[in-house]
């Protein structure tokens, strides 16, 4: 079905993606609420380098997957590229509409 509105699922991504998202809300349906709140106290170098290398991550996993370079392997490389940067500039406008200025930590 996803074929014909021009879906390609490059090294099964849709799979991976919608395991771990129900997987994900499996799990945060179990565990629940926190039952003691967080004191607000990030490590703000710590979440900017995990974002960095989970980015750089996902070069190697859409684009390298090809093992060649090709136009595929070019298209996977800047529509990982434009994904990851919609991603923050989205975050940053949930961010700026909620608390009135953007921040790296969020919630």
């Amino acid at each position: 079905m996803l074929a014909k509105w021009g879906v390609v699922d490059f090294a099964g991504g849709i799979v991976v993606h919608a395991t771990a998202g129900f997987a994900a809300l499996a799990s945060a349906l179990y565990v629940g609420k926190r039952t003691v709140a967080s004191d607000g106290t990030h490590n703000i170098p710590y979440i900017a380098l995990g974002a960095g290398l989970l980015w750089f991550g996902w070069y190697g996993f859409n684009a390298g997957s090809e093992l060649q370079v090709n136009t595929v392997t070019v298209s996977a490389f800047v529509t990982t590229d434009i994904a990851a940067a919609f991603a923050a500039v989205t975050w940053f406008i949930i961010e700026k509409i909620r608390t009135g200025k953007p921040k790296l930590v969020g919630f």
